[in-house]
């Protein structure tokens, strides 16, 4: 894994020929308005879970503070890219896996510049939403306990996964499952193989 302060890098190692085919998508600042209504409504939905299956009420998380909420806002960020790059190849441990934060878009971000199959990147796009914001549910669903600060970030998450969301969508429905993908910075590739690997 490696640092990279400023926007993704772009991969200088692949030039886009007819063996590669570009995924439809948005330019950044349009995906990000076609996502915000995405995490709404995941939010929302989360929201409601939480109020369903837990014992929480609605005053268990207006009552946190908005120091604590900003704190627990930042560590959630930075948990949810640790988990991203836990699912690239090798775990992390390639060169290839980069975390950053710039650009005029991207924030904070953890990036893979290599070649990966699409059941992969899908995998990479879903696990901080399942992880951080189902998982507690559930467990609290089962144990019937509940944390204002735990739905909180739950719900604050799922929200925030709402480009990832996005991403997985267009690649679910564009993308075969047996292709290989990779980015050439925000621009997703992709091209048909016979023999998925990472």
């Amino acid at each position: 894994m490696r640092f990279h302060f400023g926007a993704i890098p772009i991969s200088s190692d692949i030039t886009p020929d007819a063996s590669w085919k570009p995924l439809r998508q948005p330019s950044p600042w349009m995906a990000l308005f076609a996502a915000i209504p995405i995490g709404i409504v995941s939010a929302v939905a989360v929201a409601g879970l939480w109020l369903a299956m837990t014992p929480l009420h609605l005053h268990d998380m207006t009552a946190l503070s908005l120091r604590g909420m900003l704190l627990s806002f930042a560590g959630m960020v930075v948990v949810h890219e640790l988990i991203h790059v836990l699912v690239h190849p090798m775990s992390g441990r390639s060169p290839q896996s980069i975390v950053g934060a710039g650009g005029p878009t991207t924030g904070i971000y953890a990036h893979y510049a290599g070649e990966m199959t699409r059941n992969r990147l899908v995998a990479i796009y879903f696990t901080p939403l399942v992880v951080i914001s189902f998982v507690p549910l559930l467990v609290a669903a089962v144990a019937q306990v509940a944390s204002g600060w735990v739905a909180f970030i739950s719900v604050v998450n799922a929200f925030g996964a709402c480009l990832d969301i996005l991403d997985a969508g267009l690649i679910l429905l564009q993308v075969p499952a047996a292709a290989r993908v990779r980015f050439r910075s925000l621009k997703i590739y992709w091209r048909e193989h016979e023999t998925p690997t990472a």
